[in-house]
């Protein structure tokens, strides 16, 4: 990735970069360089930059800032978060601003041509689940956001880094030794940080949608015995409203496509210590669909 501005196709969207800080550049080329790349202008949909918070911040504590089309709404952190401030603030921006979706807090991942969906809270392990299941070749949407665009429920792709946490780095490292890992953040709000980059077949097919056909509570539990459980449809519901960016925004729209969603996928409770029986219950779980 160049240095000064440049538009950056991930999935369906378009985003202008300014790219003035080191760490954020150097975590661009790791992770982004398989996307689509332009220099000569023309549209985008986001203008995104990571900034230098003022002067006197530049020169002697760097810290740095995440801007939305020239806006922080985000407080400063430290230059050498400005990779993982990046993918915080362009979650933030798609969950807030892209509403032709309904969006959920959800992983999404597809293999056979159906869409599985990952719904949790941050904690339940799903981005190290997530990358996993990318390891073993299931095509990545997303670690972070699910998008479901229109009645017939498609879910669109958007392919980027998943995020990995303390422990999960190192697990991921050795259970996969030809992962791609971009710059650590150190002493987060929410420890060590990674990004594991997103496999060049998923960002290739970011224009391939698909139905979605499972949808999965997961929980990691260290030592727990494999655990799936079946979730009914209106309880299933209840938890994908929990986990919604833009439910209230669409209104009876979000409401309707919600339902038809919980309706039309069957729902399950995944609790696991072992990633492999994890991994292993999903494949089932989709054979068992019919698939």
């Amino acid at each position: 990735m160049c240095c000064g501005t440049f538009r950056l196709q991930v999935g369906g969207f378009s985003l202008r970069i300014d790219s003035e800080v080191d760490a954020l550049r150097t975590g661009l080329r790791q992770m982004y360089a398989h996307y689509p790349v332009s220099i000569s202008g023309g549209y985008y949909d986001f203008d995104l930059a990571i900034r230098p918070a003022s002067l006197l911040r530049r020169w002697f504590r760097r810290n740095v800032v995440f801007c939305l089309s020239g806006q922080a709404p985000f407080l400063p952190m430290v230059a050498d978060h400005a990779h993982a401030l990046f993918e915080w603030g362009l979650n933030w921006t798609i969950g807030s601003s892209v509403h032709q979706y309904l969006i959920l807090h959800s992983a999404v991942v597809e293999s056979r041509g159906k869409g599985v969906m990952l719904a949790a809270a941050s904690g339940s392990g799903k981005s190290t689940l997530t990358a996993e299941l990318a390891m073993r070749g299931w095509r990545l949407f997303s670690d972070e956001l699910a998008l479901i665009d229109g009645p017939a429920l498609r879910l669109v792709p958007f392919p980027r880094p998943v995020s990995l946490k303390n422990q999960s780095i190192d697990l991921v490292r050795r259970r996969h030794p030809e992962a791609q890992f971009g710059p650590l953040a150190h002493d987060t709000q929410k420890g060590t940080i990674a990004h594991l980059r997103a496999p060049d077949v998923s960002i290739d097919r970011a224009a391939e949608t698909a139905p979605p056909s499972l949808i999965v509570f997961p929980k990691w539990t260290a030592g727990a015995p494999l655990r799936v459980q079946p979730v009914g449809a209106g309880q299933a519901a209840m938890r994908l409203i929990d986990q919604s960016f833009n439910y209230p925004v669409l209104g009876p729209l979000g409401f309707a496509r919600l339902a038809d969603l919980a309706q039309s996928a069957p729902a399950w409770e995944l609790e696991y210590s072992s990633l492999d029986d994890a991994a292993d219950a999903l494949d089932d779980l989709l054979a068992d669909d019919g698939v």
